[in-house]
This record gives structure tokens, C-alpha cells and sequence, in this order.
């Protein structure tokens, strides 16, 4: 997990007040699956998977709506996000918009295939799985993001009179 207290602030303050939302869900979505994963290894769903007669667990075991609901906020929030982001490219004519906006809709794809997960296989390996995704790896890419792309982008509108949102 990454604390964003210890981030890179950008230029823009609505840009940082999504970085803390977007690294504040994925934190909230890890620590329930950690939570999720606990409870299943110390065999606290065994009783009711047995009587389910399929492999995996199901989602209708507790918290399963949390975390589908948590994987849905960070998707959208996300989204939302990235919209933000390209108005206000777009508004300050700022070069690298389109590479930025592939970027956007490269990791969009790869959220949406991880959060899809949820649904289709709720094994141990899947729980694992996304609390990698969740724990590591999408606030990982986040930070990496800010302090490559949303850095410069972030510090152009503000050169050319951005404040943006």
C-alpha cells in the first residue's frame, strides 16, 4: 500500500485530490481483500462452500458486495478521473495529450479485465490475485503515473494559466 501523504504533488489541485481518492479506494479495496483472504484460509467459509457444490468461493459470502462495490468505485472513479484530466488537456491545448490519453485507456482495458476477475472465479488464487492488483500494482503504475505524465502535464496547464476544476 502506498501512502499518499508520501507522494508527489502536482501542480493542479484537483489532479491531487483524485491521486488521494484513487490510492485512498485501492488501499480500502485491498485491506478488505486482505481481510476477504483471511477469513477463507482460516476456514471460515468452509461450511458454506461445501454446501455449494461448485469450485471457488461465492460472492455472496460477507464482504464479497464490499469488494465488488469497491472494485467498481475505484473503476469509475477512475474514469472520471482520466475525463477530468483530458478536459483540462484539451482546454490548455497541452502537446502530449494523445499519448497521455492512450496511457488512460491502455490502463482502463487493464482495470476492467482485473476487476472482471471478481465475478468469474472467486478462488484463493483470485483473492491473491487482486490484493496484488489492489495492494501493489495499481498504486504502483498511480505513482509512476503522477510522477512522469501527470507531473508535466499538470505543470504546462499551470505555466499557461491552468487551474483547471
Amino acid at each position: 500500500m502506498i501512502d499518499f501523504e508520501c507522494t508527489p504533488q502536482v501542480d493542479l489541485v484537483f489532479m491531487n485530490r483524485e491521486h488521494r481518492k484513487a490510492f485512498d479506494d485501492a488501499n480500502a479495496l485491498a485491506g478488505l481483500l486482505d481481510t476477504f483472504l483471511e477469513r477463507l484460509l482460516d476456514g471460515a467459509f468452509e461450511s458454506e462452500a461445501e454446501q455449494e457444490d461448485e469450485p471457488g468461493i461465492k460472492t455472496s459470502q460477507p464482504d464479497s458486495a464490499k469488494i465488488e462495490q469497491l472494485l467498481q468505485v475505484l473503476l469509475l472513479d477512475t474514469v472520471t478521473h482520466f475525463e477530468l484530466e483530458q478536459q483540462c488537456m484539451e482546454q490548455y491545448g497541452f502537446p502530449a495529450r494523445g499519448e497521455h490519453n492512450k496511457e488512460h485507456q491502455r490502463v482502463l482495458k487493464w482495470m476492467a479485465k482485473q476487476h472482471g476477475l471478481w465475478s468469474c472465479d472467486c478462488t484463493v488464487e483470485t483473492i491473491t490475485h487482486l490484493r496484488t492488483y489492489a495492494g501493489d500494482q495499481f498504486p504502483n503504475w498511480l505513482l509512476n503515473h503522477i510522477v512522469t505524465m501527470d507531473t508535466v502535464m499538470a505543470s504546462y496547464v499551470h505555466r499557461h494559466g491552468g487551474t483547471c476544476l
